[in-house]
């Protein structure tokens, strides 16, 4: 093996080993919360106060020591909704905005676990309009004259968050198969350097913080910079802090927004289908806070667009199906007529419904090829050879035929994405194969998508984010989900015509 091939085989063996303890890295067991707000923990059991923040006196005027043992029935300030209203199922949340306390005006919130409940304060720093939210709401949903794609649903949900919540940049960024996401809506101050149609790598939001953000209805981080505040604990476990909104940053995010000049930041996950499919994210380049019931508006106006959006998706999807039948219908008729020139145009229109560059069919012990030089039966029976080989399914797919074991080497002008549709797993039956040439995928980073390693031998964010372009054309255009359902539906509808 090339000594350069080994070396660098080992050194992505070595990131991957350190991508994966970041992976690892137990977020919820920081024991340490957010200075912008107190908290305190009451144990299911006892019912009583077992642990407090150490800044708890800036908010309530009791000190860690003096709240810790406390029986909840003495805390005759706390507002008893956060009582009665919480759900009994880990993750159930109530609140009480606007309550007065001594000199203060306080927003609380409590969060069920499985060991008991957590309470946290925060200081009401805002007027918060219920009618304003409600207008808002309603701007998120198109009229019945107004025909909106996805891309008005992203930029009116921007726009209608920008309406009240105090940030410099709004965002809305969206998730791949692979994790990775895609920064599809904006909405920016001037001057500030804009992300839209960038994208981060799945390292950026590593797997533990995606499943936090799929539990939580938002993230705040009131600073990046600012250091968190211990807990006075009776137990000797840390606190699970899962469902906080206090909860500590990991010092390689707080890092992260450092390097990319974000002192405060607020995001909001967009759920699809059951699914973490995006997330709405908010930044400030100094710390401001946003208020509590503000957060959960934006919380409630995320949740309604997800409603909305996804009736959308399903009115598409029913419009794609009904579309891909109409096609499927008309191009397959044509190999009822049973002849050759009717087997060229079925042909023809599977290269151009697919966007590919030929297509070929066994059937009736006979090769056909769409009108396209350089596809030849001795390099087709090479591919089917291989292909025919996988039985993994009935349908194949791959950007780049030389990843199959005795296909290294086919001509890389004419053929690198190949898919496969076969009737069933017998050699004899009908198949039908679709390629696609290689072709360039020019792909825009915000920065360039590495991690360094620091002196500890730990990953380090990288320092920038500035528009990065990585090139790739060895292999061809991906498989769309369009495509796949549409490799679906034409198989079964061949099935019923090739069986008659």
């Amino acid at each position: 093996m090339n000594p350069d091939t080994t070396t660098r085989n080992k050194h992505n063996a070595e990131m991957d080993a350190l991508v994966e303890n970041c992976e690892k890295e137990a977020l919820h067991l920081s024991g340490k919360v957010q200075q912008f707000g107190g908290a305190f923990f009451i144990d299911s059991e006892s019912l009583q106060v077992t642990a407090a923040s150490s800044n708890l006196a800036h908010f309530i005027q009791l000190s860690p020591s003096e709240l810790v043992g406390c029986p909840v029935k003495s805390l005759d300030w706390l507002p008893l909704s956060l009582l009665y209203n919480l759900g009994s199922k880990a993750g159930d949340r109530a609140y009480a905005f606007n309550e007065p306390l001594n000199d203060k005006v306080l927003n609380f919130r409590s969060h069920r676990s499985d060991e008991g409940i957590l309470i946290e304060i925060e200081s009401s720093v805002a007027n918060v309009s219920q009618r304003q939210y409600l207008q808002l709401r309603s701007s998120i949903l198109p009229t019945i004259e107004q025909h909106w794609e996805d891309k008005d649903f992203w930029e009116q949900l921007i726009a209608a968050l920008d309406e009240f919540l105090p940030c410099e940049r709004i965002l809305l960024y969206r998730f791949n198969e692979l994790w990775s996401g895609e920064v599809v809506a904006e909405k920016v101050i001037e001057g500030a350097p804009k992300y839209l149609g960038l994208k981060f790598p799945a390292s950026d939001i590593p797997a533990i913080a995606r499943q936090m953000y799929y539990e939580n209805p938002s993230r705040y981080i009131a600073s990046s910079a600012t250091p968190p505040a211990d807990f006075l604990n009776q137990a000797e476990q840390p606190l699970n802090l899962t469902y906080s909104d206090l909860r500590s940053v990991s010092p390689i995010h707080g890092e992260y927004m450092q390097n990319m000049g974000v002192a405060t930041s607020f995001s909001i996950p967009i759920i699809q289908t059951g699914k973490l499919w995006g997330i709405v994210s908010c930044h400030n380049s100094i710390e401001s806070h946003i208020d509590a019931q503000l957060r959960h508006q934006a919380e409630m106006l995320v949740k309604y667009f997800s409603m909305v959006y996804s009736t959308h998706k399903s009115k598409k999807r029913l419009q794609l199906l009904t579309s891909l039948d109409e096609k499927v219908g008309a191009i397959t008729h044509k190999l009822r007529l049973k002849d050759d020139q009717a087997t060229q145009a079925f042909l023809e229109d599977v290269k151009q419904d697919f966007t590919a560059c030929g297509a070929a069919i066994f059937i009736n012990g006979k090769w056909f090829f769409s009108d396209d030089d350089g596809y030849d039966t001795k390099q087709l029976k090479r591919i089917d050879k291989v292909f025919q080989s996988d039985t993994s399914d009935v349908i194949l797919h791959t950007q780049d035929i030389r990843q199959y074991t005795g296909l290294e080497t086919v001509d890389p002008e004419n053929v690198r994405g190949v898919m496969l549709i076969r009737m069933n797993y017998e050699l004899a039956k009908a198949r039908l194969y679709i390629f696609r040439q290689p072709e360039a995928q020019i792909t825009h980073w915000a920065g360039k998508p590495e991690k360094d390693v620091n002196e500890q031998g730990m990953l380090s964010p990288r320092a920038s984010f500035e528009r990065w372009s990585e090139i790739d054309g060895e292999q061809s255009l991906p498989w769309t989900k369009r495509d796949i359902l549409f490799s679906k539906k034409l198989r079964a509808s061949l099935i019923r015509t090739l069986t008659r």
